[in-house]
């Protein structure tokens, strides 16, 4: 056995070896050459299954301190580069943004240029010149364009088809319905005649309802009644007109009775200018 002293000293008694221990080994020995056929058939137990190596191990020694040492200083980097992304996106969300001195004058001289823009455009001279070039191609635009000037009479229904149809997809196309002997329809020819010398870029035309196979019940309640189409759609549908003008009116109720219910343009809005080539061009 061991003491303090031979503790201190350093001294390992196992490579010491009494009588006693080699008597002892001896009869250690004997008994282990009397059996030995038993230590043979004893064989290493296998490992169980959950003490199986998964492939990883815990290394408590210098490299595992290294890895783990590292592992964290990752860690470390890669939290303080989220807290610099973090930061980053609070100083540009509270900052107060302005702009620099070669930042201003490149805004002042873009005003400048804007007000130089808009008093150009608000001159006299350069407002009288975008009126004369609109009254132009306005003028262009009448002169140019489709003229009537006379109320076309509708026969039968193809023809009815062909009227609305067949003109230009600019073009107005208004029809008056109705019939010789129901009240208010001599007003309404007589007016829609007028209107149609002064409206000659519109499409003026009467159909009786007979004609067209309409019911019965319109031929008698329904006239004098007006359609205006354009593009071959129907746009306005004003049934029996006397209701609101009467029985007796003249051109200039029709008239108005259009302009409000949009079929027809004021001809007061109408430039003088194109109202003279309007005039010119029908005495021509």
């Amino acid at each position: 056995m061991a003491t303090l002293d031979d503790k201190l000293m350093g001294e390992k008694l196992h490579y010491y070896c009494s009588s006693s221990s080699e008597s002892e080994g001896e009869d250690e020995d004997g008994e282990k050459s009397q059996c030995p056929a038993d230590d043979a058939s004893v064989e290493p137990s296998a490992p169980s299954g959950s003490c199986q190596w998964d492939g990883t191990s815990c290394n408590t020694g210098p490299k595992g301190v290294i890895r783990d040492y590292q592992r964290f200083k990752q860690l470390e980097r890669e939290r303080r580069e989220e807290q610099k992304e973090e930061l980053a996106q609070l100083a540009k969300k509270f900052s107060i943004t302005c702009r620099t001195n070669a930042e201003d004058d490149e805004a002042k001289s873009e005003e400048e240029k804007l007000e130089d823009e808009l008093a150009q455009l608000m001159d006299e001279t350069c407002i009288q010149n975008f009126i004369q070039q609109r009254m132009q191609q306005m003028l262009q635009r009448e002169t140019t364009g489709v003229r009537f000037g006379s109320v076309h009479v509708i026969k039968d229904c193809n023809d009815f088809l062909t009227a609305v149809d067949g003109e230009d997809k600019s073009v107005s196309v208004i029809i008056l319905l109705h019939e010789p002997n129901s009240p208010g329809c001599l007003s309404a020819i007589k007016a829609l005649e007028s209107l149609s010398k002064h409206y000659v870029h519109l499409k003026f035309c009467t159909v009786r309802p007979s004609l067209i196979s309409m019911s019965a019940n319109f031929k008698v309640s329904g006239v004098p009644a007006l359609l205006a189409y354009k593009a071959g759609q129907l746009v306005c549908n004003l049934v029996r007109v006397t209701d609101e003008l009467g029985e007796e009116f003249e051109t200039c109720d029709l008239e108005s009775y259009l302009i409000e219910h949009g079929i027809l343009n004021d001809r007061k809005l109408v430039p003088c200018g194109i109202q003279a080539a309007d005039e010119s061009s029908d005495e021509d």
